[in-house]
């Protein structure tokens, strides 16, 4: 009796190769370029790997490299000289602007925010009544907000955590133009580019002002009746923003797309991949991430982590994967308007984050190791700042708004945002409990 089956030969495998080298000058519009000749970090490169859209590109990559490896695979197609893929410049912009002290910036951020708040209202109710919107308020208001992010974008920031429930719809369409353009100037691009994100995000979800509020805003689950009622808001937005010849088209793409997946099972159109432009890949991305972390009539907020987790999961399916992954490296893993615990028990909240230490941002302590309210302390967690024991600071875990009593859009919790409060915690000497 045999105990083994007979092996039986294995068909040879035959390696289609997909990766080829190239020298520059025969590059063309539309390859990938996947690996160059040299180290990405030695280069200011934006993403390692990029697809050719625009003859700068080509030359930019003749002017550092000699040679570079392309996909065949991942060639994109340019129709008649119009790119139907991102749009964005493979290099950073480099900027020197100092940044100024978070209790500097703070007021001109607030009344920028504030003033952005009403213009935002009035869009969205010319929006319900059908009238054209003033783009040129539009693009002062997210003019004015970007000059503040370059200051210091913390500033900026925590008014995106100050939402309520009830005004979610407009103050969500501001958070996501703000978070929107401090992405992209961790991506590096240039100002007219980040401003371009920053309409974009301000105008993603004005059709939601032609769907019926008592569905918008309905505390349980959805019907499916009222699920496809719901998702008409991207035509809606569509419609409402493409008459006006001077809203910029990667706007109205964006208010038409930011629920299309690159799997092409999304919504209202069901695009391919290479059908959905860059500015619209960074709205889906923050649009859901704003959604996921904010109290909402049908849902309450939850954690960053928690957002972070459903980005990298549907990350290659729904959303853009390299994407996902800057925006998570730029936002950091506490970022600024999050409740944090110490290791010593304490719950503070972040009020600042640092440029290059993620892990350790500027916090105000605010309750006790027993959960207690407890007077304000700062903490520069990037300075050596140790307990009673003589061990540093860190954080421990980030925990969802609303914990131990913490609610950020409080009032009582914004005075934390004063000015004159914010110089005096600065200034204070990091203290070590007795």
């Amino acid at each position: 009796m045999k105990l083994f089956k007979t092996k039986r030969k294995r068909p040879e495998v035959v390696e289609i190769a997909t990766k080829r080298r190239l020298h520059v000058s025969h590059l063309e519009l539309g390859m990938y370029i996947c690996e160059l000749d040299r180290p990405w970090r030695q280069t200011d490169f934006l993403f390692q790997g990029f697809p050719l859209l625009k003859l700068e590109h080509i030359h930019a990559v003749r002017e550092r490299c000699d040679y570079v490896f392309v996909d065949d695979t991942r060639r994109v197609l340019i129709d008649q000289g119009q790119m139907i893929v991102p749009t964005a410049t493979p290099l950073r912009v480099t900027r020197k602007m100092a940044r100024i002290p978070l209790s500097l910036e703070v007021q001109e951020a607030r009344e920028a925010y504030l003033s952005s708040s009403l213009v935002l209202d009035q869009v969205l109710l010319d929006v319900q009544q059908g009238r054209a919107i003033d783009t040129k308020a539009c693009q002062a208001l997210v003019k004015r907000n970007l000059e503040s992010m370059l200051r210091n974008e913390s500033a900026m920031l925590w008014l995106t955590r100050l939402k309520s429930q009830d005004l979610y719809t407009s103050l969500h369409c501001l958070s996501v133009s703000i978070l929107a353009m401090g992405f992209g100037t961790h991506l590096g691009l240039a100002d007219d580019k980040i401003e371009l994100l920053g309409i974009a995000g301000l105008l993603h979800d004005v059709g939601k002002m032609k769907i019926d509020p008592t569905i918008l805003n309905k505390p349980g689950k959805l019907t499916e009746e009222e699920f496809q009622h719901i998702k008409l808001h991207p035509t809606f937005g569509y419609q409402a923003l493409c008459s006006q010849e001077d809203i910029p088209a990667a706007a109205i793409q964006a208010a038409h797309g930011h629920h299309e997946r690159l799997d092409g099972k999304g919504y209202p159109q069901g695009l391919a991949h290479y059908q959905i432009p860059f500015t619209t890949r960074v709205i889906t991305i923050v649009d859901a991430f704003d959604a996921i972390t904010s109290h909402r009539a049908y849902d309450d907020a939850r954690p960053i982590q928690t957002a972070y987790d459903v980005l990298r999961s549907s990350a290659g399916q729904q959303f853009d994967e390299a994407l996902v992954h800057e925006f998570i490296r730029w936002l950091g893993v506490f970022p600024v308007g999050t409740l944090v615990e110490l290791h010593t028990g304490e719950v503070g909240l972040v009020l600042e984050k640092h440029p290059h230490l993620h892990l350790r941002p500027k916090v105000v302590v605010l309750r006790s190791s027993n959960k207690t309210p407890c007077e304000p302390r700062y903490l520069d967690l990037s300075q050596l700042t140790v307990d009673a024991d003589g061990t540093p600071y860190r954080i421990s875990s980030g925990i969802p708004d609303g914990s131990y009593g913490l609610f950020i859009a409080d009032p009582q919790l914004q005075r934390i945002l004063h000015p004159e409060l914010l110089a005096v915690l600065e200034l204070e000497p990091e203290s070590v409990d007795d």
